[in-house]
């Protein structure tokens, strides 16, 4: 597989006040982020070897007619049947194939020459939206992100409401540690440190999102 998790976000109302939540368990909370050209803003939590993104919209008129407006994120909200979620890989540094069908966005936070490819599949709401980061962007912006260092993600479980995932909803589920949960309402499970603790933290009906650790 050449490809691996580099972040999953969750879409949720404005502000995204379920941040509180996971800041009570001792979690530090990085910098935000605005998308111009989206209509969206985001609160962060970065750990050792991925991000965790609650994402809203801000600005429906610029979600909605901005470059950004393919994907579909405020009809999504609006949709009670839709996934929340959006899983985002990398490509190998050394790999040219592209890891699944889909279509490029180039967002006006990025260079000219960086662009997202988002899966064929972003017209399926009920699957999370698939998207591979641009190969020719480092991650030097992260760098001087709190993060929460001794927090590993060791299992991302994520459910679908469908019998059969499209191309790039399966291919992304055979990258080492995810498990994807067919025929299943939307819920987003992460597992850290193997669940040494044998702690939960169960955010529904806030956030359709269980913590393991």
């Amino acid at each position: 597989m050449t490809i691996t998790l580099d972040h999953v976000f969750i879409l949720t109302e404005p502000g995204a006040p379920q941040s509180e939540l996971l800041c009570s368990i001792g979690l530090i909370e990085g910098a935000r982020n605005n998308h111009p050209g989206q209509g969206t803003a985001n609160r962060r939590f970065f750990f050792s070897n991925t991000t965790l993104e609650l994402l809203y919209v801000h600005d429906a008129s610029e979600a909605k007619n901005g470059r950004g407006n393919r994907l579909r994120l405020t009809e999504r909200l609006d949709d009670a049947s839709a996934s929340p979620f959006g899983l985002i890989v990398r490509n190998s540094p050394d790999s040219v194939d592209i890891p699944f069908p889909g279509w490029r966005y180039c967002p006006e936070y990025f260079g000219d020459d960086q662009c997202f490819l988002v899966g064929e599949n972003s017209e399926i709401f009920e699957e999370p939206l698939c998207i591979c980061m641009p190969q020719n962007l480092n991650r030097s912006n992260n760098v001087s992100q709190p993060e929460n260092h001794l927090w590993s993600l060791t299992e991302l479980r994520i459910s679908v409401p469908v019998l059969s995932p499209s191309l790039p909803l399966e291919t992304i589920s055979k990258c080492d540690g995810i498990s994807l949960r067919l025929n299943e309402p939307h819920k987003l499970e992460l597992v850290f440190n193997q669940e040494k603790s044998q702690r939960i933290l169960d955010l529904t009906p806030h956030l359709p999102l269980i913590f393991r650790w």
